[in-house]
């Protein structure tokens, strides 16, 4: 039985949603419920919790806080659909009135429509076994999608789901437009005693809670709800708190607000958020598929093997979600080596308070479905992965770095030593190496300058079933994720895939940081009345932008490692 480590993960605005959606959803493809297979090389307990519902049935939900604006749980109740209570039927209500049924005119309010894949779930619910077919059906999410909710898969506790009614979520527009306007809501008691109540009772069901991982949307109101959510738990707990602060690819236009308008808000918003994460967490990794976000978002990232449409959030939110499945891996597996916690990662990636790191993701790895990773990896001279944080491109010299890899079966290694194939292959220094993570490490040691790795390896690879954006994979790709040695330009149905992804520091953050704060400090903030109107002051706003640019410096390459 390994040690407890439980984690809280917390989810706060509407891409934050998106993005923790495919997380669950990809988290609980790979459940198995068979028990005569292979036990899973992940401890779910890290991120998951039992429990009960009012009917004494045994629940396995996520460990989680979730908030995001009223109106986007649609036909999902708050409470989750797990715990609710029995629903009363026609006859029984005409009944408890005691009047004659004659006269009783009962009308009935639909629920918001549900989507096809929602509507699917809740009659596979009620009979069981109907996986088969369900598979094959194309729900073309990517085009049908309106929000999260509409391809979620997981069933959450009654704590976890939680609804700003301040704000109202719109199609056309958002309201909840500045993080001085989150951090009002904060402040607001009934909405703080809620979260931290909840926060409470999770962190006091755990036997070792190794720390806290969040997700939230920097660029609008949720930044200010985000920070006063983590000031509380450095506060309060003081655990590892690992911060994924999140761009989407496109926006609605603020409330009153043109696009340029929009975009000078947005990037406010980002550089007072990254001021105070600076303060109130362990290690923040901002995450978008846009190359470029302090000023236009623009310059989507390309991977090699993916075509995604660029402004989607359904699809985009999922290459993220990829990246926080895999990245994670270092502290969720079972029988954890030495490093494999939460609080580990942090501090290895923030030498000297450095505590800004970008990510970087390989979906799928590469590897052809004929080749070992020792081949594979030594012809491999670029990047094996594609950045995800924005305004940076992270070279290969004084890097902390933390790097999983998944699903490369040991025989993919190398040839046995017995193999005649082995002998140009024990010609490489590679050959010594015994293990995935071991012939990883070695080929950092090799690329990279002055450097310090920590690789994580997992046997499995990722699986990829409905509602994951399958589509995104091109044709070369075949079904378990490994590269056909040919396209052949037919497309197959991919069930599961290799990945691999890192968390990085390096010097090269400079630039991000150094851009951020030239881009705010173009902007007039006294013409964005919105801001003092809803409690910002011009001296702490001047105080947190030079924050902002001290701490750019630790990034400055005058230290020896």
């Amino acid at each position: 039985q390994t040690m407890a480590r439980e984690i809280l993960t917390l989810q706060l605005g509407n891409y934050a949603n998106y993005v923790g959606t495919h997380w669950w959803n990809i988290q609980e493809a790979s459940f198995n419920y068979d028990p005569n297979a292979d036990p899973s090389e992940v401890d779910h307990d890290v991120l998951y919790r039992e429990g009960r519902t009012l009917t004494r049935q045994t629940t396995y939900t996520p460990r989680l806080l979730l908030v995001d604006l009223k109106g986007t749980l649609k036909f999902m109740p708050e409470e989750g659909e797990l715990y609710q209570q029995r629903t009363i039927d026609e006859e029984e209500l005409v009944a408890g009135i005691g009047w004659d049924s004659g006269k009783v005119e009962v009308i009935k309010k639909d629920p918001v429509g549900k989507s096809e894949y929602q509507r699917d779930l809740g009659e596979g619910a009620k009979d069981e076994g109907g996986d088969e077919e369900e598979e094959e059906k194309d729900y073309n999410f990517k085009d049908t999608v309106q929000d999260w909710i509409d391809f979620s898969y997981s069933r959450f506790h009654p704590r976890s789901i939680n609804m700003v009614n301040e704000y109202s979520h719109s199609k056309e527009e958002n309201l909840f437009d500045t993080i001085t306007n989150g951090m009002e809501l904060w402040r607001n008691c009934d909405f703080q005693d809620e979260i931290t109540d909840k926060v409470r009772q999770y962190v006091e069901e755990c036997d070792g809670c190794q720390g806290f991982q969040t997700l939230f949307d920097c660029v609008d109101g949720f930044a200010g709800l985000g920070v006063k959510c983590l000031e509380h738990l450095q506060d309060e707990y003081g655990k590892a708190s690992l911060v994924f602060p999140l761009i989407p690819p496109r926006m609605l236009n603020f409330k009153n607000a043109d696009e340029t308008m929009t975009t000078s808000i947005r990037v406010v918003n980002t550089a007072l958020c990254f001021s105070n994460l600076i303060e109130s967490c362990s290690l923040f990794v901002p995450l978008s598929t846009m190359g470029r976000c302090w000023g236009n978002l623009d310059q989507p990232r390309s991977f090699p093997l993916v075509s995604y449409e660029e402004s989607n959030l359904y699809q985009t939110s999922a290459l993220l979600a990829t990246f926080l499945d895999t990245v994670s891996l270092r502290y969720r597996m079972k029988n954890p080596s030495q490093g494999n916690y939460l609080p580990s990662l942090c501090a290895d990636i923030s030498p000297y308070g450095r505590k800004m790191a970008a990510a970087g993701l390989a979906l799928p790895f590469g590897m052809t479905s004929s080749e070992d990773l020792i081949d594979f990896l030594d012809k491999h001279e670029q990047n094996l992965h594609t950045q995800l944080t924005p305004n940076v491109s992270v070279g290969n010299k004084y890097l902390f770095q933390s790097v999983s890899v998944r699903g490369i079966p040991r025989n993919k290694l190398k040839r046995p030593p017995t193999a005649k194939s082995a002998q140009r292959q024990q010609r490489m220094a590679a050959y010594r190496c015994d293990s995935v993570s071991e012939m990883v490490q070695f080929y950092y040691q090799c690329q990279l300058h002055a450097s310090m790795s920590h690789v994580t390896a997992c046997g499995a690879p990722m699986d990829l079933r409905t509602p994951y954006p399958n589509e995104v994979l091109q044709s070369r790709v075949g079904f378990d994720g490994f590269l056909h040695d040919f396209d052949l330009g037919v497309k197959q149905k991919v069930i599961s895939t290799p990945t691999l992804a890192t968390i990085q520091s390096s010097g090269d953050l400079a630039d991000s940081l150094d851009s951020l704060h030239r881009e705010v400090s173009r902007i007039k903030i006294a013409k964005i009345s919105r801001f003092a109107e809803s409690g910002l002051e011009l001296e702490d706003y001047k105080e947190s932008l030079e924050r902002l640019l001290d701490f750019k410096e630790k990034y400055d390459d005058n230290y020896e490692l």
